[in-house]
């Protein structure tokens, strides 16, 4: 899955004795369609919120979330963000701070 599939969910991370559930965004697009990239994270963004706040992560069998989970979003990108986007990027952490989510950025380079 990847960030062109707006209405899933990518990946879902937890581990035994920690309260962090990390939700990942895997991205492999250039930040050359600015408009385009900014609209799907938008979108999946969205789909992420959605799936917390309806209370489907709670019922995940597995991986096994934790009763109060501290939610994080993670940007697992291929291509480091424009300045454009690192704005764009910025307000996002913003607005999820604000609903008690973080949000991150991590770039992983495709080994050729």
């Amino acid at each position: 899955m990847s960030i062109a599939e707006t209405d899933k969910i990518d990946i879902v991370a937890s581990r035994p004795y920690s309260s962090v559930v990390k939700l990942v965004i895997t991205d492999h697009l250039a930040w050359d369609d600015f408009d385009t990239h900014a609209q799907l994270l938008q979108e999946k963004i969205n789909t992420y919120l959605e799936f917390v706040g309806s209370g489907q992560l709670r019922r995940l069998q597995s991986p096994q979330i934790p009763e109060d989970p501290e939610v994080h979003i993670t940007l697992a990108v291929q291509h480091l963000p424009s300045k454009k986007a690192e704005s764009f990027l910025t307000q996002i952490r913003e607005f999820l701070a604000g609903v008690n989510v973080h949000f991150e950025i991590e770039h992983r380079s495709v080994q050729k």
